[in-house]
């Protein structure tokens, strides 16, 4: 996990509800935040108090001089892979974001631009793919994969042992029961209860949680 100096420049790329959320979890562990990055110059220019400084090419030119620190504020799981694809070659470190009210076990996981909300629950020896977002009271039993780019939503609980592919997105208060798998680039509607292996890209809902439709697979960010 990058550490954070008192000189470090940091910024939340995504000025958005999210954005906000990600901005405050770093205020409530003594991180100052110089401000917000975003590339929709229609976006409100001030956001908790913080300005929008300016979008993706600002933030090239500033970290010419000095090395930089991103969390990622955006909510779509696509568009984080995009941004953190984007700055691969350039002097910008992406952090980790964990809430000070969160629970991770030493033994735990969580790879770079991931975001960990407040009273969520991570446990022995999960671990946690980059880019992720496990939200608000959301929880990550023992032994749990969660893939790159997936987004765990508020209240979410994940069973031991259980796996969540790239990219798939949990709705809000789903349960996935000890041992099962989601795979990549699916939604699981709200409330839903995975009993059963859940395949990719598609969309599944109620309880047991049945297949909806299909998604067509998606390769780039926006």
């Amino acid at each position: 996990m990058t550490e954070i100096t008192n000189e470090a420049r940091v910024f939340v790329y995504g000025a958005s509800g999210h954005g906000k959320v990600v901005a405050d979890i770093l205020q409530a562990r003594g991180i100052r935040v110089e401000g917000f990055i975003d590339d929709d110059s229609s976006k409100p220019r001030t956001l908790l108090g913080l300005k929008v400084l300016g979008d993706g090419n600002w933030l090239v030119d500033q970290a010419a001089d000095q090395p930089l620190i991103v969390a990622l504020g955006i909510g779509d799981n696509f568009a984080r892979r995009t941004v953190m694809n984007r700055y691969t070659t350039v002097n910008i470190r992406f952090f980790t974001a964990v809430h000070p009210t969160a629970t991770v076990a030493a033994s735990a996981k969580i790879y770079s631009g991931s975001v960990v909300m407040a009273r969520a629950v991570i446990n022995p020896d999960a671990v946690i793919g980059r880019g992720a977002i496990i939200n608000t009271g959301a929880i990550v039993e023992h032994d749990c994969r969660i893939g790159d780019f997936a987004h765990l939503s508020p209240n979410v609980a994940v069973g031991g042992h259980a796996q969540v592919g790239d990219f798939s997105w949990l709705g809000i208060g789903s349960v996935l029961i000890h041992g099962a798998k989601v795979g990549s680039g699916s939604i699981i509607g709200a409330g839903a209860a995975v009993v059963r292996d859940i395949g990719d890209w598609v969309v599944a809902i109620g309880t047991p949680a049945r297949v909806l439709r299909a998604i067509q697979p998606r390769t780039q960010g926006h």
